[in-house]
């Protein structure tokens, strides 16, 4: 049993690795989204086109040979046109965890390695924040985004395809110059 196993009390077999996405995993990845974001709009195109797309970093969770959830991670200027040096921001584009695999912490685990991911990158880019957008219905998303020190930024940041307000979150990062 590993270290997270014997501190969280889980047993070995309900553990997901986590690891970068293949291109095989897209499929998955679109279905998942379907089941889990389905409520919001229809994402049938834009995530896979995300998944795929300059700049964008996809891990799973994987727990034997099913897809337990993912995170996607965009890089994109501060500003538009952006010199060389100018700082960055880390866009968390989508996190999804399956129903059936929530609650077990594989949601903390695809946020822990976000945040691994952009010190990484804060090693030679200035990276000021990351931000994301949620749902305000979303009442379990917006606690798990404020556990790991997200902020409401922008209240009213517009609205998803189904008609949920949309709020914009963010949370500093300590490397950012």
């Amino acid at each position: 049993m590993s270290l997270d196993a014997a501190r969280f009390g889980w047993q070995s077999r309900h553990m997901a690795s986590i690891e970068p996405s293949e291109p095989s995993d897209v499929e998955q990845v679109h279905s998942l989204s379907k089941e889990v974001f389905g409520i919001y709009g229809d994402y049938s195109k834009v995530l896979p086109r995300f998944f795929s797309s300059q700049g964008v970093t996809t891990y799973v969770a994987r727990a034997g040979d099913e897809l337990a959830g993912f995170i996607m991670l965009g890089f994109l200027p501060w500003s538009q046109g952006a010199k060389e040096g100018a700082p960055w921001i880390a866009d968390l584009l989508a996190i999804a965890v399956a129903p059936k695999h929530q609650r077990k912490g594989i949601g903390g685990r695809l946020m822990q390695q976000v945040l691994e991911l952009v010190e990484q990158m804060s090693e030679w880019r200035d990276v000021r924040e990351i931000h994301l957008t949620c749902a305000e219905s979303n009442n379990g998303g917006m606690r798990f985004f404020e556990r790991h020190g997200f902020k409401v930024v922008d209240p009213d940041h517009g609205s998803y395809s189904s008609g949920q307000k949309a709020v914009r979150m963010a949370r500093p990062f300590p490397s950012g110059q």
